[in-house]
């Protein structure tokens, strides 16, 4: 990308309130102004506003059908504008990810030592957390990836067996039930330091 292009995209990059109106103009040609007020959660003047703005910067083209009715298209330069801020979204969300497992490796760390490893399981519902769970454990504690638990009848058996297990979860509603049977467990996420982000939020 030659830098006079980089710079214009720079110039005229869009809000996030004016990237989901370009995303959704790019999968309906058709849109509505109500419909895209429905979409991004603003009134029909503040869609007016936006809408406007995108064609002052040159991201968005409109055609007039008939004397009420009207057609949204991304200029090329509209295009170009959606790939950038995507590409930006996708490498800001990978690089969050990465903060996050490192965070999460630390909490491991401090939570399992030699002297209790053998003591601790995981409880938590079959989700996409505990595919980074699983990650994290195959990395730097092997010995423990089979000691994860996602049902309920599992954590009571185990107690029953193991009274004096350490019990890790990351979810709310499964902390409630470890609670219930009389075990006070740790919530992972409870001790995990999240940086944020600031995104482009304005209007």
């Amino acid at each position: 990308m030659n830098k006079t292009f980089s710079n214009n995209l720079m110039q005229s990059e869009p809000t996030t309130k004016e990237f989901s109106i370009l995303s959704y103009i790019e999968q309906n040609s058709d849109a509505t102004q109500r419909e895209l007020s429905e979409h991004v959660g603003v009134s029909l003047g503040m869609i007016n506003i936006l809408l406007k703005r995108l064609v002052k910067k040159g991201l968005v083209k409109i055609e007039r059908l008939q004397p009420n009715s009207v057609k949204y298209f991304l200029t090329p330069q509209g295009i170009a504008s959606k790939l950038e801020r995507t590409y930006g979204y996708i490498v800001r969300t990978y690089r969050e990810l990465s903060l996050f497992k490192r965070s999460i490796k630390g909490v491991f760390h401090s939570l399992i030592t030699d002297r209790n490893k053998d003591r601790v399981w995981f409880f938590g519902p079959d989700d996409d957390f505990v595919l980074v769970v699983c990650e994290l454990l195959t990395s730097d504690f092997p010995e423990l990836e089979e000691r994860i638990l996602t049902e309920q009848e599992q954590v009571k058996a185990l107690l029953k067996k193991e009274p004096n297990s350490i019990l890790l979860t990351w979810n709310a509603e499964c902390f409630s039930y470890i609670e219930s049977l009389g075990v006070t467990p740790v919530h992972i996420l409870s001790k995990v330091t999240v940086l944020e982000t600031k995104d482009n939020d304005y209007v």
